[in-house]
């Protein structure tokens, strides 16, 4: 029997909960998953139809219904993903939840970068982390509940995806700010959900995790796609650090509700500044994960598919 026997799981319809989900259900079938969403019927029928699987529906200002698919579980596993009053008013919503119904730990939505290091507005998209992680602490000290927070830096299928801005994949184009030698932290979704199922039954994992996939600058990037395809890349600078900054505050400030205009920008800054940088890893505290490296992730995919794996 695992140590935390039930598991509540919010914001069920999205692309990391099912692979959280997916990942309990195979390593822990001892354990059972409450499930809460907003619509029962956009769940996947091999996840619903699971006799350890039951489906709650609620919206996530609704206290009383997120408390019903909450009652008995003995974590919370948070994976909103939307605007900032989601990701601040809802968890703040479904952390008073918790504490309602007694659940002894919440996982907040995170699997970022290391965002301690930054002031509000430096990466305005990592905000509600920062005020998330303040309210759990202030819950914590009051002795309400404990917060658990995934640090995983980027994911690798993103940091392929032709949106971020370095890699065009079926061209063999790489693209960096700095000296191209700084590095990114990255993992797979798979290894993170992997991971995150793993400290949800884990009733001693609580605070900070870091667990990591690989750790590789936009040159080595470029070296692992040459190695796996058989493609020479090419390999361009767009400019120093200070001149990816001013860029990124300059579009920000003139349109700072087009978020795809400036976040990646924000990303790349404050990655390769180092101020974000995973710290010392938790990778051994779960030793039946092996996580795949960049080599490994690239083997998966066709040089033309690779770019549009963050797509599932």
């Amino acid at each position: 029997m695992s140590p935390t026997a039930r598991v509540a799981i919010v914001g069920f319809t999205g692309k990391i909960a099912r692979m959280i989900t997916k990942s309990i259900l195979k390593s822990h079938p001892d354990v059972e998953i409450h499930g809460i969403c907003r619509s029962a019927s956009k769940v996947d029928p091999s996840i619903s139809s699971h006799p350890n699987v039951k489906i709650f529906e609620a919206e996530s200002m609704d206290l009383a219904a997120l408390q019903k698919g909450l009652a008995g579980t003995s974590v919370c596993i948070c994976c909103y993903l939307g605007p900032h009053a989601l990701m601040i008013d809802g968890q703040k919503t479904l952390i008073d939840a918790c504490i309602a119904e007694n659940v002894p730990r919440y996982i907040a939505s995170d699997w970022s970068l290391d965002f301690r290091n930054l002031k509000l507005g430096d990466h305005p998209a990592k905000d509600p982390m920062k005020h998330i992680q303040t309210y759990l602490e202030e819950k914590e000290a009051e002795g309400e509940i404990k917060g658990v927070h995934i640090l995983t830096g980027a994911f690798m299928e993103v940091m392929w995806a032709p949106f971020l801005g370095i890699v065009d994949a079926n061209e063999g184009v790489f693209k960096y700010w700095g000296t191209g030698d700084e590095k990114y932290d990255t993992i797979t979704y798979e290894d993170a959900a992997k991971f995150t199922a793993e400290i949800a039954v884990d009733p001693n994992a609580n605070g900070f995790i870091n667990v990591l996939g690989d750790r590789k600058s936009v040159k080595e990037m470029a070296q692992v796609y040459q190695k796996v395809y058989g493609i020479e890349p090419r390999v361009e600078r767009l400019g120093s650090l200070e001149e990816l900054f001013t860029k990124m505050t300059t579009v920000f400030n003139k349109s700072p509700q087009n978020i795809f205009a400036w976040m990646g920008m924000y990303y790349h800054y404050w990655i390769l500044s180092g101020k974000t940088k995973l710290g010392e890893l938790d990778n051994d505290r779960y030793t039946t994960i092996k996580p795949i490296n960049m080599e490994e992730f690239l083997k998966r995919y066709t040089k033309d598919t690779v770019g549009m794996s963050a797509q599932f």
